[in-house]
């Protein structure tokens, strides 16, 4: 069974339960030939040493993995544009949250800290690990355990 079959089948238990996070790293952004998304994949670096694996869009698997490779982009990209928003406006990423899954798609938050308090936004899982990816200094990307294989 993969992770995505695993996940769908306790999409409705994943919505009654308290969630319990992992620390996870994006261990690589891959493009498996005949596939026209990149695969991005998280693993723990604690035991059990689970993963998770998923499609997200061209640009944003290119955005991940250039800040992986500490490769900057010729423009900024909308990451970087997010993530500079976020410096000057004194924000910080507490953490990035990838949630559940609902209709296929991978949910999460982002977990924000500035002069107005804590606020927690939902969004796309790329965009989380590109904002925790892109703060000064890094921000731990968190993976609800019932998502990981």
């Amino acid at each position: 069974m993969t992770n995505s079959e695993s996940s769908i089948a306790g999409e409705d238990d994943m919505a009654t339960r308290m969630p319990d996070f992992a620390v996870v790293v994006v261990g690589s952004v891959l493009v498996d030939l005949p596939d026209q998304f990149p695969t991005v994949n998280l693993h723990e670096q604690e035991p059990p040493y689970r993963g998770l694996n998923f499609p997200v869009g061209l640009a944003d698997g290119a955005a991940i993995a250039a800040c992986l490779e500490d490769r900057p982009a010729l423009r900024p990209t909308s990451q970087d544009l997010l993530a500079l928003v976020l410096q000057r406006t004194n924000v910080d990423v507490i953490a990035a949250r990838i949630t559940g899954l609902i209709g296929g798609n991978f949910s999460a938050e982002l977990d924000l800290l500035g002069p107005r308090g804590r606020e927690v936004i939902p969004c796309r899982a790329s965009d989380a690990i590109n904002a925790a990816l892109r703060h000064p200094g890094g921000a731990p990307i968190l993976v609800d355990v019932a998502l990981l294989a």
